[in-house]
This record gives structure tokens, C-alpha cells and sequence, in this order.
């Protein structure tokens, strides 16, 4: 702050530079170090200094009419502002804020009010309120009007968001130090939130966690008694989770329901409302009581007094696992009903069904599975859930029948999907952030209808938000080098070919990492965007629009691009566009559904393109599968068998054209030089263990072809030559391997096994 040229400087961050604002654009600015009052000649802290000085309560109005207003221990005004000292808790602690002059409209501050002694790190009893300043709950009247309480939601939204445990220690309600207690207990009890924790340590009163709720998290109070309570609302949530979750039902509106909480702050209670009425729930405050006295007379009056099939729900507080998820699902189907009825299985294991989707998506996440299969079977077969880890499906678990429709509603809601909706295809994406804060992860979700009327659902984990460097996709340094020296080329086309789930995206976003300076611009169009980049110009693909591949393309072109990446080539026209773009001055980058680097040119020549113009703008092509990389935790090596090495090399000699195949020999002399130990080539196996689940592998690596257009290559393209004949070119170069020489070659460092090898990759 300078306060002579009346400006502040703010800077976000060390490595940006700083802001200027006037003080006239600055409400106020706060030391976010708390300030000590000091005593005594000698200037030593006082713990008990605030008992000898005096509160007063300021109100300003700032110029765009909004109200600030609180308590101080005193002020001082200046020529150009106003200095506070807010009260954050009972050891002396203040607050510093200034309000600029030049931002308010008005100010007043009221006749001073005495503050009470202070008191050290005690417990509070729920029963013994002081009324300290700033406790103005009696100022606020609790809202018993269906508008007022709509209003007031309206400006909760517009609030800043703030932790419970902040608002709680700058109001002074509890020390730093009870607060760091409680959080430490919460972690091993995270059914207890931190609110209700702290009033069962005593360090709070349920009236002061309201107040904190209240004014400084804005969660608007509701007087249950007198509000008008609306039957829709009621219809929405049966009486018996009404009554196990302390909740009262009061407002409905277009997807939207509105509940009375004794803690609005509860996410899984919200998460499981929001199942059961299949709507947006947002709950307000309430007293506990009055809620737990008026559900029942509520619910009476407007006919719903039945507990209905909900109150056989068991309390799953207990469950922490998708195991134990599973038993208690498991007793509540030997208690259902014998007539198969999907409707009655939602009612009937609603909470359970939260906590089991949420606790399958985390350990899908712990495991590092790419896939979820949510796979309904007909008639009373179970519901299974498979997960797709390192490329094959495992079995997770195995839900019963009754759960079938649930499972899918669930998901369907998370995604945002129509749950009505059954006869068709649905797309969509889940923030799982919305529902457990602990885990940043999106999942892309499919629903497919099958057989019986029932669906499948499919979830994709984006958890690669980063892309892996390029040094680290497992290239040879031979085919590292060749690569880097094709995408560094001014203009021209490279292309990353292989079947669905390869990798193709993940090795181009490496390569526009690599590629992604201050002196480049570069745009992506993508479908779905999986990886996402700073100074990266990234579009998403909407063919329902029809926003498609070829139709960005050429809004890049008019864009000022150096660099343009196509998620796919799909069809001839975006094939025209993209070896246009390439031929006028740009670095094109796509990929492509091909088998191998040779095949690739005779398919786009098959698709309609001018062997000249492609010959021309093609640099480079890269093949590539994806195998399993053995466990290195449990990987052992030993000596490789006679019989073993020559398997290896009939398999690596019989890639090359006869004509060309080298020696034996010499091949064996290079793989001792290379890979061998004391002269000996070593043959990794590995048994399985606890990291790997038993399997022997663990992650996955890249087998790659790559392809350059030589002048000989670019004459076969020319005259439209057959993929043979482009292979056998490409051997002439002397560094070019086929997928299996490449994986044969990571066998040989200890990477993966020959099964893999030939599982993934023709001859």
C-alpha cells in the first residue's frame, strides 16, 4: 500500500507482476496475520489486554451501496481511510482492516460497549451464552416466509466461500489450537463433521456454531415452526429419512428442493437427498429441535405420515468399503420383497447406494483403472462391475438384482443424464470433485442400452489432467531422435497411428509439450479434451451442432496458427483440409485408426487424397501399441535358455524382407553388447505380488513403429504404391523396426514378456 499516491499493489503470485488499484477501486484490505495488542512500558503481550478496552460498533457504507459493519477494539481514522481492529478471539487477538476513504460513501461507529474478561482455552457449556459483541444472532429474525427464505438463498450464492474452521476462529468461538484438535480426531471419524465434533468436545455451543453458519457463511435461518411448509416438498422425501437424517423438507421448486439442517454443510446428506428426490437439494438452518419436533405434526398434515418402504433402511455409517457395502446390501435383499421391483430396490438401499458408487470410483482411482464396466444381466442374475486395469478386465464386484436400476440412476444423475431415458445412448462427464472434495477426478460416462430394457454403463477416468514428457513414452533413442527432428520441421504432416486406446493422444499432447513455447501458437480440436495445457488453444469437438473435425480446421486456418493438432481423421474431408493445412506453412499433427506406419499412407490414399499433394506434406508416421510392463517389485532375471533366445530371434529376423535380414549372428552380437550382463543376455520373469495384485505387471509401456519419408518413400507414395513396398523401403534406412522388433527389443530390457509382445502386435 502507498498511502500518499492512495494505491494499492496487489500480486498474485512471485511470478507475476503486480496490480495497480486506486483506493477507490478497493473495498478494504485485511493483514491476514493476527495482531497482538500490547501493554505495559516494556511492550510485553498481555493475554488479558482486552479486558481493560473498550468495543465499538462501526457501520460504513461503501459507494456502490453495500453495508460493512461488525465490532473493533477502537479504530483510528486518517486523511485517507480507516483503521480497524477486528476481535478474532478470547486471548487478545485482533484483526487488521483499512478502509480506504476514497471507497466509502459514509461511516458511523456507535457508542462504546465494555468488553467482558477474557477467557483462556475452556470449554463452553451449551447451556451458559455470553452475549459478546458480535453475537448479534438476536439482531438477525429467523425467516418464515417462502420469498424472503428464495431472496436469501440468492445471496448466499453471490457470497465468498468460507471454511467452517476459519469462520470459527476469526469469530472467536473457538482457539487455534481446539480447532487443531478436532480436525485431528476428524480424520479418524469422518462420519462426525467438524462442527458437530467441536460441540462434543465442549468447545462450542450449538447456538455459536449456528451463528458462525449464519453470518459468516450465509446459510439463511428458518423458524421451522411457523414456516409454510409445502407438500410437494414433503412428497419428495419420505418421513423415515426425514426423521434418520433430521431434515424437514420446505420448498419445491423447478429443480430445485430446499430442507431445514441443523447442518447445512453435510455433503453426503445432500448427495443422498439428491438421489431420492432426483433434484438439486440446497439446505438451510434450523434448530435441531424444532426440526426433530416438527417432521412428524408436518408430515401428518399433509397426508404422508406413512413410513413406507424407506424405514427398513439399515444405517450404513459403518460401511467403509465396497466389501462391506456389499453385505449390507446383501441383508437388505434377503429382506425384500419376492416381486422384482426396480423402484422399491432404489427406496430400499438408497444411502448405501451413495456410498457404494462413491467408494467404487475412489478405488477405481487408487488402483489406477482406466475403465468401469457396469454390466446389468437379466432376470435375478447379479449386476456386475469390472474394471479395466493396464489394458485387461478384473472383476470387482457383484451387486444384487434389485440394485440394477438404481446403480444406473445413480450414475445418471452424477453425469447429469436423463434418468427416463432408457431407450437410447447417453453421453456425459461426472466432476467428482461436486461429490467428494478429497479427489479431483472427471469420468466420461456412456450408457448403452441392452437386451430386456435394461443398460450398461461405461465410465472413462480423465485423471491425466498433466501430459508425460517425451523423454519418458519409452522411445528408442533412435526413434526419439527421428521423431523430434520430424515435429521441429516448419510445416508438414505427423500422424500417430493405432487401434482405440493406444495411447495416440497421450503421445501427441507429449509432443506439443514439448513443442509449446512463447514463440508458437498452437491450436488443438479434440473429442473428447483428456489432457489439457497451458497456452494451449483447445476446442472440444460437437458434432450435434455440427461443430465437426473439418469445420475447426478451417477456422484454425484463419486463426494465425503455427501449430494445429486433429484429434482424428475421420473422414476425405477433414484428410483434404488437414494435408492442405500442412502444405501451406503449418505443423499438423493427428491420428489415425490404422494397424501399422505403412498401412497408413495407402489408407489415406484410399480415402480419395492426391498422391502428390500427400507425398508432398507427409514427414512422418508413428505406429503404436500399448503392452504391460512387468512388475518391478517382484521381477526376478535369470540366465535365458538356448531354446529362449532363439525364439527371440527367429521372431525379430522374420520381420525383415529376405533380402535385407541380417545375419544372426551379428543381431546376437549387438544384443549382448547392449543388453546383456557379463556377456550373457538376461530373461525377467515375475511371479506377482501385493503391488501388482498377484499379475506380474504393473502400468504399461509404448511400442512404437516410426516411419520417415525418405525420397525413396515419398516416390512410393507417389505412385500410389502398396504398403509392402513402403515397408520394404523403409527398411533400407537401416534404423527402421517394425512393433514387434520394438517390443522384442524392451523384452530384452527387462520391460515386458514375448507374450505380451505377440498378444499386442502382428509380425
Amino acid at each position: 500500500m502507498d498511502a500518499l499516491k492512495q494505491m494499492v499493489l496487489l500480486q498474485r503470485a512471485l511470478t507475476e507482476a503486480p496490480v495497480a488499484l486506486q483506493f477507490s477501486e478497493v473495498r478494504s484490505v485485511t493483514l491476514t496475520t493476527p495482531l497482538q495488542p500490547r501493554n505495559g512500558a516494556d511492550g510485553s503481550p498481555s493475554a488479558d489486554v482486552i479486558g481493560d478496552r473498550y468495543y465499538a460498533r462501526y457501520r460504513i457504507e461503501w459507494i456502490d451501496g453495500a453495508t460493512f459493519a461488525g465490532w473493533t477494539v477502537g479504530y483510528r481514522e486518517t486523511d485517507f481511510g480507516v483503521f480497524l481492529f477486528k476481535p478474532l478471539n478470547k486471548l487478545g487477538l485482533v484483526e487488521q482492516i483499512f478502509v480506504p476513504k476514497a471507497a466509502t460513501a459514509a461511516s458511523e461507529f456507535s457508542k462504546a460497549w465494555p468488553k467482558p474478561t477474557a477467557v483462556h482455552d475452556q470449554p463452553v457449556s451449551a447451556s451458559a451464552e455470553s452475549a459478546e459483541p458480535g453475537d448479534d444472532d438476536s439482531e438477525r429474525s429467523a425467516l418464515v416466509d417462502v420469498e424472503q427464505l428464495m431472496l436469501a438463498l440468492e445471496q448466499q450464492a453471490r457470497m465468498p466461500v468460507v471454511r467452517l474452521g476459519e469462520a470459527l476462529t476469526q469469530m472467536g468461538y473457538v482457539t487455534d489450537t481446539q480447532l487443531h484438535r478436532a480436525l485431528t480426531l476428524q480424520r479418524n471419524d469422518d462420519a462426525t463433521p467438524l462442527g458437530q465434533l467441536l460441540v462434543n468436545l465442549g468447545y462450542l455451543s450449538r447456538k455459536k456454531l449456528n451463528s458462525a453458519l449464519a453470518r459468516k457463511m450465509g446459510y439463511p435461518m428458518v423458524d421451522v415452526a411457523r414456516f409454510p411448509v409445502q407438500g410437494a416438498a414433503l412428497d419428495k422425501v419420505s418421513l423415515a429419512i426425514a426423521q434418520r437424517l433430521n431434515v424437514l423438507p420446505l420448498v419445491l421448486r423447478p429443480k430445485l428442493l430446499v430442507v431445514a439442517a441443523a447442518d447445512p454443510t453435510l455433503n453426503g446428506m445432500l448427495e443422498e437427498l439428491e438421489f431420492l428426490s432426483q433434484t438439486r437439494v440446497v439446505a438451510v438452518l434450523g434448530d435441531p429441535e424444532q426440526i426433530n419436533r416438527a417432521i412428524v405434526p408436518a408430515y401428518q398434515r399433509a397426508g404422508l405420515s406413512q413410513l413406507g418402504e424407506h424405514a427398513n433402511v439399515p444405517d450404513p455409517a459403518s460401511a467403509e468399503s465396497g466389501s462391506q457395502l456389499l453385505e449390507s446390501m446383501e441383508f437388505q435383499e434377503s429382506h425384500l420383497p419376492t416381486v422384482p421391483e426396480p423402484e422399491v430396490a432404489v427406496a430400499q438401499s438408497d444411502n448405501t447406494l451413495v456410498r457404494l458408487v462413491n467408494t467404487m470410483i475412489i478405488e477405481a482411482h487408487a488402483r489406477g483403472v482406466s475403465d468401469i464396466h457396469v454390466e446389468s444381466q437379466p432376470g435375478r442374475a447379479r449386476v456386475r462391475i469390472r474394471f479395466r486395469c493396464d489394458g485387461l478386465l478384473c472383476p470387482y464386484l457383484e451387486l444384487p438384482h434389485t440394485y440394477r436400476a438404481a446403480v444406473v440412476a445413480r450414475l445418471k444423475i452424477m453425469a447429469d443424464l436423463d434418468i427416463s431415458e432408457r431407450r437410447r445412448p447417453q453421453d456425459g462427464k461426472i466432476d467428482f470433485h461436486k461429490f467428494s472434495s478429497r479427489h479431483r477426478l472427471e469420468l466420461r460416462v456412456a450408457t448403452i442400452p441392452t437386451a430386456n430394457g435394461m443398460e450398461d454403463v461405461v465410465l472413462r477416468l480423465l485423471s491425466s489432467a498433466h501430459p508425460i514428457a517425451l523423454d519418458d513414452l519409452g522411445l528408442t533413442p533412435t526413434n526419439l531422435k527421428h521423431l523430434r527432428e520430424a515435429v521441429n520441421r516448419p510445416y508438414g504432416m505427423v500422424l500417430c497411428v493405432g487401434p482405440t486406446g493406444s495411447g495416440k493422444t497421450t503421445t501427441l499432447h507429449s509432443v506439443l509439450s514439448d513443442l509449446n513455447t512463447p514463440e508458437r501458437k498452437i491450436w488443438t480440436a479434440e473429442d473428447p479434451i483428456e489432457i489439457t495445457q497451458p497456452d494451449l488453444r483447445q476446442v472440444q469437438i460437437n458434432p450435434s451442432i455440427d461443430w465437426t473435425f473439418a469445420k475447426a480446421l478451417r477456422s484454425f486456418l484463419r486463426a494465425d496458427p503455427d501449430i494445429i493438432m486433429v484429434g482424428e481423421i475421420r473422414d476425405q474431408e477433414t484428410a483434404h483440409i488437414a494435408i492442405e493445412a500442412s502444405l501451406t506453412g503449418h505443423l499438423l499433427l493427428s491420428t489415425l485408426h490404422t494397424n501399422s506406419a505403412a498401412e497408413t499412407v495407402t489408407r489415406l490414399i484410399d480415402m480419395g487424397m492426391n498422391p502428390f499433394n500427400f507425398a508432398d506434406s507427409l514427414l512422418a508416421v508413428l505406429a503404436q501399441r500399448l503392452v504391460r510392463r512387468t512388475c518391478p517389485h517382484c521381477k526376478t532375471s535369470q540366465d535365458t535358455s538356448e531354446q529362449a533366445l532363439q525364439e527371440l530371434l527367429d521372431d525379430y529376423l522374420l520381420c525383415f524382407p529376405s533380402a535385407q535380414r541380417p545375419e544372426r549372428g551379428w543381431v546376437l552380437r549387438q544384443w549382448q553388447a547392449d543388453y546383456g550382463q557379463n556377456g550373457r543376455l538376461q530373461q525377467h520373469q515375475a511371479a506377482g505380488c501385493e503391488q501388482c495384485q498377484g499379475s506380474g505387471y504393473l502400468g504399461r509401456l509404448g511400442l512404437h513403429e516410426l516411419l520417415r519419408v525418405t525420397p525413396g518413400i515419398q516416390a512410393l507414395i507417389q505412385t500410389s504404391a502398396r504398403s509392402e513396398l513402403i515397408q520394404r523401403e523403409a527398411f533400407k534406412s537401416g534404423d527402421f523396426r517394425t512393433l514387434r522388433q520394438d517390443g522384442i527389443v524392451k523384452v530384452l530390457q527387462g520391460s515386458t514378456t514375448l507374450e505380451e509382445v505377440r498378444a499386442n502386435c502382428n509380425v
